[in-house]
């Protein structure tokens, strides 16, 4: 193979070299190679590899490695064939990656699916943060708190839920109370309970047990711990005693969703690609609509704040009456 070696300070016009080694020399140690022999261009600085253009068009940056993520080493990659950018780097002198939005506040970074938005990350009011979803769900973070936002990572009132009847938080820890909103501004319809509705009250009173969680027992077995409340069956079943409808009161919650059981088969690996080995899996798919070959499912649950109140209402009815006699 010819070798071409041009020295100096610069060269006139273009170059163009076909099967042909070039080496752009100025100082000794800086070349570009372009190598017939494996259709690669690598850059050379002070005696090592700094760049290199593989055959498939991928680029790497200080390392020769197009996944250095997988390969555990350092550099960035850009995966043109696959329309991917890794970077990998063990972020001991700062982070691997950094996004700098100049000026104003707004979006850093978009993230994309078959085109369309899915969301996006960017800055509010200078030190603030918002992650935003394109179905309109987001979370602000102040710097004194988490707020829920929109889309746009505007925050917004009353208009986001923390979890789903089917989708649900095992369990919160707080280190002060939960706060609910109880205004007489912003209520309408305040009333007395009726007689219909004391009488409830004091079935729901009688119908406290104790009892423990299907899925702890199937997990811990004997050491599944015993609690207690209310049957959300046994409040219905009160609330229809006495001809009244427990979904008009916001103590009882029912929910439908409709699911289905998906199964993922087993990806082999095929080297040269993108495409890594993965086991097979299920999930399960959930759709808040009646979809066809979905089950639907329906879970019952308690506001205990306001079963509470209610029943409290029908003991305050009790003592008035016992110290009127």
């Amino acid at each position: 193979m010819a070798l071409t070696k041009v020295r100096g300070s610069g060269l006139d016009g273009a170059t163009a070299l076909k099967g042909q080694e070039l080496v752009i020399d100025a100082d000794g140690d800086t070349s570009i190679d372009a190598s017939s022999a494996d259709d690669t261009i690598v850059v050379d600085t002070a005696g090592s590899e700094r760049m290199r253009v593989h055959s498939n068009g991928s680029v790497t940056i200080g390392t020769t490695s197009e996944t250095p993520n997988s390969a555990d080493v350092q550099g960035l990659s850009f995966r043109a064939q696959f329309g991917e950018m890794v970077v990998s780097g063990e972020g001991s002198t700062g982070a691997p990656l950094y996004l700098n939005r100049m000026s104003s506040d707004g979006i850093i970074l978009v993230l994309r699916k078959d085109n369309s938005t899915a969301g996006e990350i960017g800055s509010s009011g200078g030190d603030d943060l918002f992650i935003s979803s394109a179905s309109g769900a987001g979370m602000l973070f102040l710097g004194s708190g988490v707020l829920p936002a929109n889309s746009s990572g505007t925050s917004v009132d009353d208009d986001r839920d923390l979890g789903s009847s089917s989708k649900r938080w095992r369990d919160i820890y707080t280190n002060g109370a939960v706060t609910t909103t109880s205004d007489q501004n912003e209520k309408q319809d305040i009333a007395s309970l009726t007689a219909k509705e004391l009488k409830v009250a004091n079935k729901l009173s009688a119908l406290f047990k104790t009892y423990r969680w299907k899925s702890k027992v199937a997990e811990k077995g004997d050491k599944a711990r015993t609690h207690s409340g209310i049957i959300a069956q046994d409040i219905q079943s009160a609330f229809s005693a006495e001809g009244l409808d427990a979904h008009k009161y916001g103590m009882f919650i029912s929910n439908t969703w409709w699911e289905k059981e998906i199964q993922v088969p087993e990806v082999k690996a095929i080297e040269g690609t993108n495409i890594e080995a993965k086991d097979a899996y299920t999930y399960i798919d959930i759709k808040e609509e009646k979809t066809d070959g979905y089950t639907e499912k329906t879970r019952l649950a308690v506001r205990y704040t306001e079963l509470f109140s209610f029943i409290f209402s029908s003991i305050e009815a009790r003592l008035t009456a016992l110290e009127s006699k």
